[in-house]
C-alpha cells in the first residue's frame, strides 16, 4: 500500500514556538479490574491509592466554620453544654456515659461506642427544649453488623451513620430493603485503640475513606458527604467532594465536649442540601433490584441553560458512570433520558476544573476555527460527526453556580507542606533502622520515567527520585450538565466489526478536520466514540464526543492535572517524554572546550497522539472481543492473547510494551498476538496503522530541539491511514459479516505478575526483532511503501 503524493501546503499545525506544558496525567486506580472485581480490602486499597495515599489535614476551627452545616439560628453551643451539665450528661470529667477511656474498656467496641447514641439524643432533645420550633432532620443510627445495599455489590459495614429521621423506622423494620447507601448522609467508624496503633488506624481510615467513596460514586444526587472517625478519645471529621477529600486534626471528644456538641447539633438539624444532596436531581423511583438491569433507580434531572431556562428529564437507563468511582475526578455520569414529551436525549453530568471551558463553548470555538481555516464544507462535515447539544449549562444551587469553592464559602484553608494526613502507614518491621517518623508526609518518593527507546532493561523500570514537600492542593471545580440529541452505541457496545470500521473512518475524517484547524482532541476512547443510526438518518455514521480536554495546538494555557482513559492514551502522553527522539552525536573532546549539549524539545501533545489513541481503539476491541461464530479455542493462542492483553492493558499500562508494539509493527500478526484467525484482516489493519505511526513519530522527532507537524505531512499521514478503514478498503471487505462477542479481561495471578516483570527485565535488545539501530531511522519500504 503506497502513500499518496503530499499536497503543496506547508502550513504548520503544531508551531515551533515553545509549547505549553502538557497537563500531567493522573491514573485512576478505581478504573482497574482490582477495584471492580477484587475483594473488599483490594477495593479499599485502590481508593486510597487513587487519592495518592494522603489528604489535606485542616484545623478544626476552619472546618467547623466553613464546611460543617450551619448551626440553627438562635442556638449557642455554650448554652447547650450548660443545660447538659445541669442534666448530668456532662460532668467535670467529661461525658457521663464514658466512665472509662474506650481503650480501657473490656467490652466490644460496638458496645462501647453505642454510648454515643444516648449522648446524641440528649443533645438534640436539649436543642428542641431551647427552641421547640426546630425540627430534627437527621439522627445517628448504629448498624455495625449490617451492610447497606445498592445497585452494586458491596459488603462494607459502617459502624454507625447519619440517616434522615423519616428513614429510621423503615430501616429498622426492613434493613435489607431500606438500609441503602443512598439513604446514608454520612458514615462513621470507631475503634477502641488510639491512632498510635497503626493497624487499627489504617483499618479505620481505609473504612471511612472507602465508605465516603461509596456514597459519592453510587448516588448521583450527592455533591459531597461528611464522615467521622473515633479512635479511643480521638475524633476526626472528614469531608469528600469532587475537588478534594480532607480531614481535620484530631481532638479529644471526651474532654473537648464543646466540639462534639457542635458537631452533633450541626448534623442533627442540617438540611439535605447542607448535608450534600443536590436539589436539582431527585430520585423519583428509589426501588431497585441488585444485578437486575431492568430495575434501577429512576432520577429526575434539571438542566439550566445560560439564559436561565430549565428543562427536566427522567432517566431511562445509565450509559456510563465508571468515572464517578474516583472521588476526586470529573465524576462523569451519562444517562439515556426523556423529556416531558417522551423525546429521548443523552444527558451528561460532570464536574469540570475551574480553568476549563464547558464543552459547548469548546465545540463552538472549534467549529469557528474550522469554518475560518478549512471552509464551510468541512465545517458541515465536522458537525455531522460531533454530538449536537440540545440544552446545557452550569448547575445552580441556592441561586449560585455549584462549585467546590462555594461549598467552603469561598474561604479555602491555609495549607502548608506539612498539612497532610497519610491514609496508610507502613508497618515498621525494625523501628531501630528507621531514620524518620513514618507518619510524616513532609517528603515523598515519586517515580519518574525518562522515556523509552530500545533497551527494556534500562527503560522498563521507573526511576525513584526524591521530591521536596509540596503543599496539598484542593482542586477547584464547577458542576455542569449537557444534553445531546444523538444516542449511539459506544465502541465498547458495538459488536459489528463492519460498523466499527465505519465509525473509525468517520472518526478519522473528523480528526483530520480538527487537526487541520489547529486543534487536538486529547481524550479519545471507546467510551466517547459512537456508532449512530438515528431514526431519521439515511446512512449510519460515527460520532465523536467529550471535548472537555480539546484545545488548540498553540494554546498557552496550562492545567494542573488531568485524568483520562489510560487504555487508549498514547504512550508518550503517559510518560510525558518523546520516545523517538535521538540526541545528536557529541563532537570529539577538545582541550579547553566545554561541550554544551542542545536542550531537548519540551514535550507537548500533537495530532499524532490522537491518531495513536485511534490505533488503541482498534487494538482494544480486538483483544477484548472474539469472533462470535468462530471463537478462539486453541489453548496456546488463548495463553498468548491473555499475555499480550495484560502487557498492553495492564494495571499501570506500562508504556514500554506499547512502544515496542508500535515499533515492531512488522511482527503484528495472529501468530504473535494470539487473536482468532478470522480476525487476520483486522490485525493487518493494526499492523499497517502502527507502521505509519511509527514512521511519522520518527519523522517529527528528527530535530532534537523542536517538534513540528506540517499540514502537508499530516495530509500524507491521513492519506495512508484512512484507506485502511474507509469504504474502499480491501481489508474492510474481508471483515464484513464478522460479529464480535465480549470476552472478560484476563486476571493475572501474583506468580504470573512476577514472571511478567522478570520477563520485562530480562528481555533485552537481543531478544527483540532485529537491532535497534535498524529501527531508529526506518523508512518503511516494502509492503507499506514509502511514507515520508
Amino acid at each position: 500500500m503506497t502513500a499518496n503524493p503530499a499536497p503543496v501546503s506547508t502550513a504548520l499545525v503544531l508551531p515551533a514556538l515553545p509549547p505549553a506544558k502538557e497537563t500531567r496525567y493522573k491514573s485512576r486506580t478505581t478504573n482497574l479490574l482490582i477495584f471492580r472485581e477484587g475483594q473488599l480490602g483490594d477495593k479499599r486499597d485502590a481508593v486510597i491509592e487513587d487519592l495518592g495515599n494522603m489528604v489535606p489535614e485542616v484545623d478544626l476551627d476552619w472546618f467547623f466554620e466553613n464546611l460543617l452545616p450551619p448551626m440553627p439560628k438562635g442556638i449557642d453551643t455554650a448554652t447547650v453544654v450548660e443545660q447538659l451539665r445541669k442534666s448530668g450528661v456532662v460532668t467535670e470529667n467529661g461525658w457521663a456515659g464514658f466512665s472509662l477511656n474506650p481503650q480501657d474498656e473490656r467490652r466490644h467496641e460496638d458496645v462501647v461506642f453505642a454510648q454515643l447514641q444516648p449522648i446524641f439524643k440528649a443533645i438534640s432533645d436539649t436543642v428542641q427544649e431551647l427552641d421547640p420550633s426546630l425540627q430534627q432532620t437527621f439522627t445517628l443510627l448504629l448498624q455495625p453488623t449490617k451492610y447497606p445495599t445498592s445497585e452494586r455489590a458491596c459488603t462494607s459495614k459502617p459502624d454507625n451513620c447519619w440517616v434522615a429521621i423519616e428513614d429510621v423506622e423503615r430501616i429498622k423494620n426492613d434493613p435489607g430493603r431500606f438500609y441503602t447507601w443512598y439513604n446514608i448522609a454520612g458514615p462513621a467508624e470507631d475503634k477502641k485503640l488510639p491512632e498510635s496503633s497503626r493497624e487499627q488506624r489504617n483499618k479505620n481510615v481505609a473504612q471511612i475513606v472507602f465508605n465516603m467513596q461509596q456514597i459519592m460514586s453510587l448516588d448521583p444526587c450527592r455533591r459531597f458527604t461528611f464522615g467521622t472517625t473515633m479512635q479511643d478519645r480521638e475524633l476526626r471529621v472528614w469531608y469528600a467532594c469532587r475537588g478534594f477529600v480532607l480531614t481535620t486534626k484530631a481532638c479529644d471528644f471526651l474532654k473537648d465536649y464543646h466540639r462534639l456538641v457542635h458537631l452533633y447539633i450541626a448534623f442533627a438539624f442540617s438540611s439535605r442540601v447542607d448535608f450534600g444532596w443536590d436539589p436539582t436531581i431527585s430520585c423519583i423511583s428509589p426501588e431497585f433490584i441488585w444485578q437486575d438491569e431492568r430495575k434501577r433507580r429512576v432520577y429526575k434531572i434539571q438542566v439550566r441553560d445560560d439564559e436561565g431556562q430549565v428543562k427536566s428529564f427522567k432517566t431511562i437507563r445509565i450509559l456510563a458512570d465508571y468515572a464517578a468511582d474516583s472521588t476526586i475526578s470529573r465524576a462523569t455520569c451519562v444517562w439515556l433520558v426523556e423529556d416531558e414529551q417522551g423525546i429521548q436525549y443523552v444527558l451528561k453530568d460532570v464536574w469540570l476544573d475551574m480553568d476549563r471551558l464547558p464543552e459547548h463553548i469548546i465545540r463552538a470555538q472549534m467549529l469557528a476555527d474550522v469554518l475560518e481555516k478549512c471552509g464551510a464544507d468541512d465545517n458541515v462535515t465536522l458537525q455531522n460527526h460531533l454530538l449536537t447539544p440540545y440544552i446545557c449549562g452550569k448547575v445552580f444551587v441556592n441561586g449560585v453556580v455549584d462549585t467546590t469553592d462555594d461549598m467552603m464559602h469561598n474561604q479555602p484553608p491555609c495549607l502548608a507542606s506539612n498539612s497532610v494526613f497519610s491514609l496508610k502507614l507502613e508497618q515498621t518491621k525494625n523501628p531501630l533502622r528507621q531514620s524518620c517518623d513514618p507518619a510524616s508526609s513532609s517528603a515523598t518518593l515519586s517515580t519518574t520515567t525518562k522515556g523509552y527507546s530500545h533497551n527494556r532493561n534500562s527503560q522498563a523500570k521507573p526511576i525513584a527520585t526524591w521530591q521536596a514537600p509540596q503543599p496539598p492542593v484542593l482542586r477547584r471545580k464547577y458542576h455542569y450538565r449537557i444534553a445531546f440529541f444523538e444516542y449511539g452505541h459506544t465502541l465498547f457496545a458495538e459488536k459489528s466489526l463492519l460498523n466499527i470500521y465505519t465509525t473509525l473512518a468517520d472518526l478519522l475524517t473528523a480528526l483530520h478536520i480538527i487537526h487541520r484547524s489547529g486543534w487536538v482532541h486529547r481524550d479519545i476512547s471507546c467510551g466517547n466514540v459512537y456508532y449512530y443510526t438515528g431514526p431519521t438518518e439515511a446512512e449510519p455514521r460515527g460520532l465523536l464526543g467529550d471535548l472537555e480536554y480539546a484545545r488548540k495546538c498553540d494554546s498557552r494555557e496550562e492545567h494542573q492535572m488531568r485524568t483520562g482513559a489510560l487504555d487508549f492514551m498514547a504512550s508518550e502522553v503517559v510518560s510525558q517524554v518523546w520516545n523517538y527522539m535521538v540526541p545528536p552525536p557529541r563532537p570529539p573532546p577538545r582541550k579547553g572546550v566545554v561541550y554544551n549539549p542542545p536542550e531537548r524539545a519540551p514535550f507537548t501533545y500533537t495530532p499524532l497522539h490522537d491518531l495513536e489513541s485511534c490505533l488503541w481503539l482498534l487494538v482494544y476491541i480486538l483483544f477484548f472481543n472474539d469472533d462470535a461464530l468462530n471463537p478462539l479455542l486453541d489453548p496456546q493462542s488463548l495463553i498468548l492473547r491473555n499475555k499480550k492483553t495484560n502487557q498492553l492493558f495492564s494495571r499501570k499500562a506500562e508504556t514500554f510494551w506499547r512502544f515496542y508494539f508500535i515499533r515492531d509493527w512488522d511482527t503484528i500478526n495472529i501468530h504473535t498476538t494470539g487473536l482468532s484467525p478470522t480476525l487476520e484482516s483486522a490485525v493487518r489493519t493494526v499492523s499497517y496503522f502502527a507502521s505509519y505511526l511509527h514512521a511519522a513519530f520518527q519523522e517529527i522527532q528528527k530535530s532534537y530541539t523542536s517538534v513540528t507537524v506540517e499540514e502537508s505531512f499530516l495530509q500524507t499521514l491521513y492519506d495512508n491511514i484512512l484507506p485502511l478503514v474507509n469504504e474502499d478498503s480491501p481489508l474492510r471487505e474481508e471483515i464484513r459479516g464478522i460479529q464480535l462477542k465480549s470476552i472478560p479481561k484476563p486476571v493475572m495471578s501474583a506468580g504470573e505478575k512476577r514472571k511478567a516483570e522478570e520477563e520485562a527485565d530480562e528481555d533485552n535488545v537481543s531478544n527483540l526483532p532485529k537491532s535497534k539501530k535498524s529501527r531508529t531511522n526506518t523508512s518503511l519500504h516494502g509492503r507499506c511503501g514509502t511514507l515520508f
